[in-house]
């Protein structure tokens, strides 16, 4: 758990090219050896970096579509949790739009699967709500990706933000997380039809 946090947050301020093992030991507080023990190399590691990361969202995700909620209070359910996920994890907004912009050369088919259970995730959701005539027709997978990198931009641009909200003097929540999330659930909801009660937010 040492070497994964330590390698978290070395892939997030340096990206895959730049980090070093070494640092990685440093970071957290072992010999190299170590790394090489658990993991076979750096790109093993980054890997299981990110694979740590979809496999725990995986699963808080796919407990939301699971619930006994309706399927908009799902949807908003997933705005918020992925979110909260976010900012409990501030490596991964930074490490996964490395790796966009990079074309993604480092993914492997293990990693997209664990991906793909987040994406089945809004999937289901949204087609529970269409088959209950609750919602629209919408493309799942467009409302994904209308969902989740909007919110990707911003849990990596958190040090942006707070310097446009200085220099404009704007009010600092304007741009805080529940406000975002709120947002993004009133935008969603509107693209599935679904009424919106203006309460949201988990």
């Amino acid at each position: 758990q040492r070497i994964l946090e330590a390698a978290a947050t070395e892939f997030a301020h340096r990206g895959f090219a730049a980090a070093g093992v070494d640092r990685i030991a440093a970071r957290a507080h072992l010999n190299k050896a170590m790394i090489y023990y658990h993991f076979h190399g750096k790109q093993d590691l980054y890997r299981v970096v990110l694979r740590t990361v979809f496999s725990a969202m995986g699963d808080l995700l796919h407990n939301i579509t699971t619930s006994t909620v309706t399927p908009a209070e799902k949807l908003d359910q997933f705005v918020a949790a992925f979110v909260r996920e976010g900012q409990a994890r501030p490596h991964f907004a930074p490490i996964i739009l490395r790796e966009v912009a990079e074309g993604g050369r480092r993914l492997d088919e293990e990693t997209y699967t664990l991906m793909f259970r987040i994406v089945r995730s809004m999937t289901s959701i949204i087609e529970e709500g269409t088959a209950a005539g609750q919602f629209g027709a919408v493309d799942p997978f467009l409302l994904y990706l209308t969902t989740v990198w909007p919110v990707m931009v911003y849990l990596a641009t958190e040090p942006i933000r707070r310097t446009i909200a200085r220099v404009a003097h704007l009010d600092a929540a304007r741009i805080e997380p529940d406000r975002f999330i709120r947002h993004l659930q009133t935008l969603n909801r509107r693209a599935v039809g679904a009424p919106d009660t203006g309460s949201h937010v988990r």
